[in-house]
């Protein structure tokens, strides 16, 4: 599955076309921060354009997000060019972990993604998963939010399965997340 998984994520800029290079109109990214996360985009319309988990890289206690590969999708996603332009990134911050070494990699997940952002001079935004829950999981309890993710997901993109590949029979939590914190950015004109 991982490299299914970087397969896809590196050729998700051949398969947004204009969407994210010159195509004249805003680009949301959305990313849920993590090795078990994802990238989404998502057109100024709110369409979803695609998703693809987050690449990861085997390091010495599990994994860590394929920075190098990350680095390669921003430039392909950006066409190259920095500052200002017509995607705009939205990162989630760490939150809400379950052990300290979760919010351990969270927090170098974190730190490593923001660092590709700010180098590239991206435009880019973070936000806290109480954020974009409060707007697009209103009156949401603890422990109901992948539940409600995948409910709202599938009112906004019906015709998405959010699997992350063809062997799998659940939906990518990840993949929810980040097309769900894309819309977030689209609905706050951020």
């Amino acid at each position: 599955m991982a490299n299914e998984s970087i397969r896809r994520f590196t050729s998700l800029p051949e398969c947004f076309g204009s969407a994210l290079n010159g195509g004249g109109e805003m680009t949301y990214i959305g990313i849920d921060n993590g090795v078990s996360g994802a990238i989404a985009v998502l057109t100024s319309y709110g369409a979803l354009v695609d998703w693809a988990p987050m690449p990861v890289a085997r390091a010495r206690k599990g994994n860590e997000i394929d920075v190098c590969t990350f680095w390669r999708w921003v430039d392909n996603a950006t066409g190259g060019k920095t500052g200002e332009g017509e995607a705009v990134f939205i990162l989630e911050e760490p939150g809400g972990s379950k052990s300290a070494r979760a919010a351990a990699s969270m927090a170098a997940s974190f730190g490593a993604l923001r660092a590709v952002l700010a180098i590239k001079q991206t435009r880019w935004h973070r936000v806290t998963p109480q954020a974009w829950q409060r707007v697009l999981l209103p009156g949401c309890k603890k422990g109901e939010s992948k539940a409600r993710a995948i409910e709202a997901a599938g009112r906004l993109w019906p015709n998405e399965s959010w699997r992350a590949t063809e062997r799998c029979t659940t939906a990518h939590d990840g993949g929810v997340d980040a097309a769900l914190i894309a819309e977030y950015g689209r609905r706050a004109g951020l």
